[in-house]
């Protein structure tokens, strides 16, 4: 395989504050002959208002040879000719600084579309990804996110984000049959576009710190994230019924640190001033102790021949500790 990317920055700022860049990049695969360009582009604009607002446009094509594993379909067989996985990105944003109560804070905020084609198909069989080995898919990504993070408490940074995302795909030549039991009627159903094993609809993120106001060494953190569910379905080979939904993510971190050791204010004592810093920290994952679920494990009943799903659980809730030593 052989690779390589050429790029140029550039910026006009006599009349118009414009910033940017564009490049490509090369790949060629002496596997399957393949020989991929690349070429992207990302464009920054700073308007002269009185807020500090810079609008942002990026593009391009996005091309990934395959791996061993996206060659290996669900029978073992490796395609030796698999092509690329291939995508058209484009994104719009935003960056929006500010202050408030005399602090500084930050807005960014992006919309963005992907357009894919040469997609290899896969599914998930517990937590273990099987490709189909083909590219016979072709799918869209879309959605959006708004981001705020600064200075709540002075000297701490904290953030908050939620995002929407849809992602979909069409397998070619995906069809359902149906038949009744006499066999005098039948119907042929080509599902379309399904949901993509990605296919998370929502997001809310927050991260929020702290320290005591006398003494900035001993801080607090914590640590937000609610998700929708993902889509799942059985094992079967068949991507038309992956769409089945995992219960909704929650999960709550909290952390507390502390200065055991600055080292700049033991310089005269040698055995202390060969340490830059040590913190200690304790944290406590899934604060709540909310049982997620990772995925499925599928069991067939031998008796009346239906298949169960069976939950794979997350960590309830951990306990960690570190003690961390700069030198």
């Amino acid at each position: 395989r052989y690779t390589g990317y050429l790029q140029d920055n550039f910026r006009i700022g006599d009349s118009i504050d414009l910033t940017g860049s564009i490049g490509a990049r090369f790949n060629y695969s002496t596997l399957n002959g393949e020989l991929l360009v690349s070429p992207r582009a990302h464009l920054a604009f700073k308007p002269e208002w009185k807020r500090d607002i810079v609008f942002k446009l990026a593009g391009g094509l996005y091309q990934q040879p395959p791996f061993y594993r996206e060659m290996r379909d669900l029978n073992g067989n490796v395609n030796m000719n698999l092509k690329a996985q291939k995508s058209f990105h484009i994104l719009l944003g935003t960056d929006y600084n500010f202050e408030s109560w005399g602090r500084p804070f930050k807005l960014t905020t992006e919309v963005y579309y992907k357009g894919l084609w040469d997609i290899v198909p896969y599914e998930y069989d517990n937590v273990r990804i099987r490709y189909f080995g083909q590219n016979d898919a072709v799918g869209r990504v879309y959605g959006g996110e708004m981001r705020i993070y600064g200075d709540i408490v002075k000297d701490a940074t904290s953030w908050i984000s939620i995002g929407i995302l849809k992602a979909e795909e069409d397998v070619k030549d995906d069809k359902i049959v149906y038949r009744d039991v006499s066999g005098a009627d039948s119907a042929t159903i080509y599902p379309g576009y399904i949901p993509r094993p990605t296919d998370q609809r929502f997001m809310l993120g927050m991260y929020f710190e702290d320290y005591l106001p006398r003494n900035k060494n001993f801080k607090m953190h914590l640590n937000t994230i609610y998700t929708t569910g993902l889509p799942f379905g059985p094992p079967d080979k068949k991507r038309y019924g992956d769409t089945l939904r995992l219960p909704q993510y929650i999960r709550v971190d909290i952390g507390f640190s502390a200065l055991l050791l600055n080292g700049e204010k033991h310089t005269d004592k040698k055995l202390l001033s060969a340490f830059k810093n040590i913190w200690f920290s304790a944290e406590v994952f899934n604060l709540l102790g909310i049982q997620n679920t990772l995925s499925y494990t599928w069991v067939q009943d031998q008796t009346s021949s239906l298949t169960f799903a069976v939950p794979n659980r997350l960590t309830s809730r951990l306990i960690n500790a570190k003690l961390v030593v700069d030198f």
